[in-house]
């Protein structure tokens, strides 16, 4: 009984640092946009800043993943980010300006390549009959995060100026570190150093559906990060929106996604998980289309709630089987590859979103990446076509994905 209060406390306690995270890199994300405008910085260099990011996380994510794993000292990971958020951001607040902020975008990259250790610390802090669980549950911290991370921006930046916003980064990221104290890695009598397995490697590079699986990630992170991080706090600008009006538009976002990400599993049983995903790429291009259109706050408050919801129908289906079939020892290096390849759509999504907008304009760029979102609906469905040829000649697994028998076969006959 005190084992399994001690590690309660743990995972509690890990999920609060985990919240701590999301508010750390979150933050001054909907404000990145309006506050590089108000210094005079040109469209195509505010989505580079926005996405230097991704780029930045999809350099690191991988070999952050295997390197922790093999050194055994992911909560030292896990700090170092916390310490490059804290000082990055702090740097920013003293000496406000371009530069400074793409400083603090890049730390954000940097710090969130960790997260891929994160879900794996979580887990082990349950039996393995109850991973499935255990990820549902370190999942909600991103929405939850972000959500609160953006709300305490926009009221910190609406009272104080942007500059002041920086320092809700550095406060969440100081309190995370000093709460990591109280973390362990694993004991050293259970600790098994992982060998970097070159084959186990090369065989994820040259598995084709994961690759296809990551290009879908690539085309929904293109579109979201370009439009709700980028420039539609733009458009709300200029529709009127103070600080505390972008903050919650991005809040909007962020309530959608948390909530269409809650009811992927009734859908999967329901609609069938291929028509989910299809449905969530859809959607995302239709919202986007037609924001471009948006001509007072209220329409685009709306097209960002169903941008929200479709986005989180799109990730959360990609979420769901980018690990199926995979051995319990290949996983993580299969997600932090994964998150590796999705983090090129953060990176590239604003960067060439901002070079549309520059060169052609604003209606165009929205169409353009509205379109993109359709024709990932497209790949979806001929992914989804042939794993339906594929699961049809094999019995349903005791466990995929935490639908049961009859909710999984209902998910692959879902054409």
């Amino acid at each position: 009984m005190m084992a399994n209060r001690r590690w309660t406390a743990e995972a509690a306690l890990f999920f609060a640092i985990s919240v701590l995270f999301f508010i750390s890199i979150t933050s001054f994300d909907p404000f990145v946009s309006s506050y590089a405008a108000d210094l005079g910085i040109p469209a195509v260099l505010i989505g580079s800043m926005v996405g230097i990011t991704g780029l930045a996380s999809m350099v690191a994510r991988l070999p952050v993943g295997i390197v922790s794993g093999f050194l055994s000292k992911r909560r030292l990971f896990i700090q170092t980010g916390f310490a490059l958020t804290a000082i990055s951001w702090a740097i920013a607040y003293i000496a406000p300006g371009a530069a400074t902020l793409y400083i603090g975008k890049l730390s954000n990259g940097l710090a969130g390549s960790v997260w891929v250790i994160y879900t794996v610390m979580f887990a082990s802090y349950f039996a393995a009959r109850d991973g499935a669980r255990a990820m549902a549950v370190i999942s909600i911290a991103s929405p939850l995060g972000s959500l609160a991370g953006s709300t305490a921006g926009g009221l910190v930046i609406h009272a104080f100026g942007y500059a002041a916003g920086f320092l809700v980064a550095v406060v969440a990221a100081l309190l995370a570190l000093a709460l990591t104290i109280f973390l362990k890695d694993e004991e050293a009598t259970e600790r098994k150093r992982a060998s970097l397995d070159k084959r186990a490697l090369a065989a994820q590079f040259a598995d084709g559906r994961l690759w296809a699986i990551s290009l879908l990630g690539i085309v929904v992170q293109m579109t979201m990060y370009g439009t709700r991080d980028t420039f539609t706090p733009l458009m709300a600008a200029r529709l009127g929106a103070d600080p505390i009006a972008i903050s919650w538009l991005a809040n909007t976002h962020l309530m959608m996604f948390g909530l269409s990400t809650a009811l992927c599993p009734w859908l999967y049983r329901n609609l069938g998980l291929g028509r989910t995903g299809v449905l969530g790429f859809a959607l995302q291009g239709a919202a986007i289309v037609a924001m471009a259109a948006a001509w007072e706050l209220p329409m685009l408050f709306a097209l960002q709630a169903v941008a929200g919801i479709a986005y989180g129908l799109a990730f959360t289906f990609l979420m769901s089987i980018v690990l199926e079939s995979a051995r319990p020892q290949e996983k993580t290096m299969r997600m932090g590859f994964f998150q590796s390849m999705y983090s090129v759509g953060v990176f590239a999504g604003p960067l060439l979103l901002g070079l549309i907008v520059d060169g052609v304009s604003e209606a165009a760029g929205f169409a353009a990446w509205g379109g993109l979102s359709v024709l990932g609906a497209l790949l979806t469905a001929l992914l989804l076509r042939r794993r339906r040829r594929n699961e049809q000649r094999e019995e349903a697994p005791e466990d995929a994905g935490g639908l049961d028998k009859e909710g999984y076969r209902a998910a692959v006959q879902d054409h």
